[in-house]
């Protein structure tokens, strides 16, 4: 599946407009048909039917373009997410900064078990007042339980003109409420690299 994923990345780069949108529609029903057969053998429990989980995270990053530090710089990250079952579920973030955002757009699935996850989906750039940018994006995600509240987790999205990485720790305060402490690494459209720390609150209904 990462195959074909790559692949439509690829090819990105020389659609637009229309034919872009029903890429990212053809592989979103791609990476489903494909789950159905046997790749998500395990539902994840936490996605179930109607479930919602939202968001917020403050990222202080570092900024450097043409190997050139330009400074901190603050984003913003708003997400949610709502399970569709079996394993399956839809997100939307969205993070912002004085002169750089993106939203993205996506469906992800669980593999082989329930605490590793594919994803793909479409990110939409605005970077440095430069014309935005539609990439289709593949990426995996993981998280492993520890001891007394506390897990760890990563998560790895790519496109065509950027790569987004995260890793972190998050504290369970009760069975709906989460904290985490997290380190960005973020290669923008526009050759620019943002790195630093973050934290944030997510709940689940």
């Amino acid at each position: 599946m990462l195959i074909f994923v790559i692949a439509i990345i690829r090819l990105e780069k020389h659609v637009g407009g229309a034919k872009m949108k029903k890429l990212v529609l053809f592989t979103m029903i791609f990476v489903l048909a494909i789950s159905s057969i046997g790749i998500c053998a395990v539902p994840d429990p936490n996605s179930g039917i109607g479930d919602i989980q939202i968001g917020y995270n403050y990222y202080d990053l570092k900024k450097t373009s043409g190997g050139i530090e330009q400074g901190k710089t603050g984003f913003n990250e708003f997400y949610g997410s709502v399970g569709l079952g079996l394993g399956y579920g839809a997100f939307v973030s969205h993070a912002q900064t004085d002169k750089t955002s993106y939203t993205d757009f996506g469906l992800k699935t669980t593999v082989l078990l329930p605490n590793v996850a594919l994803m793909v989906g479409q990110r939409r750039m605005a970077t440095d007042n430069a014309a935005s940018d539609n990439n289709l994006f593949y990426g995996a995600s993981i998280k492993q339980s520890l001891a007394s509240g506390f897990a760890v987790y990563g998560t790895y999205q790519k496109g065509s003109h950027f790569r987004d990485e995260v890793i972190g720790i998050t504290y369970a305060m009760d069975k709906n409420s989460q904290m985490n402490l997290s380190w960005k690494n973020y290669d923008d459209n526009n050759g620019a690299t943002f790195k630093g720390i973050g934290g944030g609150v997510n709940f689940k209904f």
